[in-house]
C-alpha cells in the first residue's frame, strides 16, 4: 500500500479489503482499531479526513484479518473497563459481559450494604455506621478479593485499580496466561498477587480468608462449538474455554466449595454462567449453604452472573 496523506482514504481502503469476510459495520470497527494502533488517528481523525502523518504497511495484516485472525491479537491489546489490556493466543479477549461482572462487584461495594471488613479481625456486613466505600481512609486493606481463573487478568486487575482499598490475589493455572496477567498489572499499576493454582485441584494447605471470590471459569459445552464463530474456535485458548458435555459445572462445583470454605461470614462470591445453567449454578451455591443467591441478566436479557452471599 503506497503512502496516503488521507485518513479517510486509508480508512475506506482497508473497509473495502476486507468487507468480503466480515460484515461492513464490524470491518469497520476493526480498521479504527487498526488505524488508532499503528497511525495514531482516531476516529474523529477520520471523519474529519486528517492528513497522515506516518506509513504502515497493512498488507501482511490484512492477510491475517482474512483468515479470521482476531484484530486484538493482531494488534495485541483490547479495551476492557477503560483500560488497555495485553492480550495473546494464550489468554481469552474479554468480552462485554465481563464487563458487566467487574460493574456488578463495584456497585455491591460502593453501595455499602454488602461487602465485607476486616476491621478488627470480624466480619461486618455494611450498614450505616460500617459503611465501605472506595475512598475509606484505612491503611490496612478493607477487603480481600480473590480471582479464580485470572487469565488476561483483566478482572483482578480491573478491581484493583477500582477499589483500591481492595488486597487482590488471582489465580491461574497456565503460566504463560499469568506472565501477560502480570504485564497488564504493571502496565495499569495495579498492585495484584498472582499465584498459579490449579482450581480444581487445589493443594492441600490452607487460604486465607476473601471477603469476595469472583470467577470467569471455563463454561462453553463441547456441543456448543457448533454455534460459535470460527476465529473463536481457531484462535483462542479452549483451556479457557471449553468444559465437557456430561460435565458443564465442573468448575463451578469446585468454586462453590471453596468459596464456601474460604469466605468470610457474609462474604460474596460472583461468577460469570453459561446462560443455559443459571438457575443450575446458583443451586450449587444453595446446596453448599450459602445464605443468598441471585442470578443476574446481561445486558441482552439472558442469565449471565451469579451473585451469593455466605
Amino acid at each position: 500500500m503506497s503512502l496516503i496523506n488521507s485518513s479517510k482514504t486509508i480508512f475506506n481502503h482497508l473497509v473495502s479489503e476486507i468487507t468480503s469476510v466480515y460484515e461492513e459495520n464490524e470491518a469497520k470497527s476493526i480498521v479504527y482499531l487498526l488505524l488508532e494502533h499503528y497511525l495514531n488517528l482516531s476516529r474523529t481523525d477520520v471523519l474529519l479526513d486528517n492528513s497522515v502523518s506516518k506509513s504502515f504497511d497493512f498488507q501482511d495484516i490484512i492477510i491475517r484479518l482474512k483468515m479470521q485472525e482476531p484484530v486484538q491479537y493482531i494488534i495485541g491489546e483490547t479495551e476492557f473497563y477503560g483500560r488497555k489490556f495485553k492480550v495473546t493466543p494464550d489468554t481469552l479477549i474479554p468480552r462485554p459481559e465481563t464487563e458487566e461482572l467487574v460493574q456488578l462487584i463495584i456497585n455491591s461495594f460502593r453501595s455499602g450494604s454488602e461487602l465485607l471488613s476486616d476491621r478488627n479481625s470480624q466480619s461486618v456486613i455494611g450498614d450505616e455506621d460500617n459503611s465501605f466505600n472506595s475512598s475509606a481512609s484505612n491503611s490496612k486493606p478493607l477487603i480481600s478479593i480473590l480471582d479464580m481463573g485470572t487469565g488476561s487478568g483483566c478482572i483482578a486487575i480491573s478491581l484493583a485499580c477500582e477499589l483500591p482499598n481492595a488486597q487482590v490475589c488471582a489465580y491461574d493455572i497456565s503460566e504463560e496466561a499469568l506472565k501477560v496477567a502480570k504485564e497488564n498489572a504493571k502496565k495499569n499499576s495495579a498492585n495484584v498477587n498472582f499465584e498459579k493454582v490449579d482450581i480444581l485441584n487445589f493443594p492441600p494447605s490452607s487460604f486465607p480468608l476473601f471477603s469476595i471470590i469472583v470467577s470467569n471459569p471455563p463454561y462453553v459445552m463441547n456441543i456448543e462449538k457448533l454455534k460459535m464463530e470460527q476465529n473463536v474456535l481457531d484462535y483462542e485458548p479452549h483451556l479457557a474455554l471449553f468444559v465437557e458435555d456430561s460435565n458443564p459445572l465442573i468448575f463451578y462445583k469446585a468454586i462453590t466449595e471453596f468459596a464456601y470454605k474460604n469466605l468470610t461470614t457474609r462474604g460474596l462470591c460472583f461468577v460469570e454462567v453459561n446462560q443455559a445453567f443459571g438457575l443450575e449454578t446458583a443451586e450449587l451455591f444453595w446446596d453448599q449453604g450459602f445464605r443468598y443467591v441471585e442470578v443476574v441478566k446481561d445486558m441482552f436479557g439472558k442469565d449471565r452472573m451469579v451473585k451469593a452471599i455466605k
